[in-house]
């Protein structure tokens, strides 16, 4: 006769029964918490070295951020759409396509930028 161990739930003579384990679960949730906490970090560190001169000429000249604002919501979308209808794809991942079309990269490339002693105010 086979014993279990002191961490099983029910026992009925060969068959132990073990608790699931919540370990993905809770470092899920610290990995999205620390990960969440970080990213903020990092993008107010960034936002801190923007001189307000700077931000300030950009907005009396929006055409920058005008251009940039429809190429991200209007261009970006447009291609991936033509493109999942150019492979064909599922409607799931035509979603996905798009849905990636319409999320910026943006903080990526703006670490890249501040670590090469690019212009952080997008000039």
């Amino acid at each position: 006769m086979a014993t279990c161990d002191a961490t099983t739930m029910v026992c009925l003579g060969t068959d132990c029964l073990v608790p699931p384990s919540n370990y993905n679960q809770t470092l899920s949730t610290v990995l999205s918490t620390v990960l969440t906490v970080m990213m903020a970090i990092v993008m107010f560190s960034m936002g801190c070295t923007v001189d307000a001169r700077n931000l300030w000429g950009h907005l009396k000249r929006p055409w920058g951020i005008i251009i940039g604002f429809l190429c991200q919501f209007g261009l970006m979308p447009l291609i991936a759409f033509l493109l999942a209808l150019a492979f064909d794809v599922l409607p799931v991942q035509a979603i996905v396509i798009i849905i990636m079309g319409c999320c910026p990269g943006g903080s990526g490339s703006n670490i890249i930028c501040y670590w090469l002693d690019g212009d952080m105010d997008l000039r």
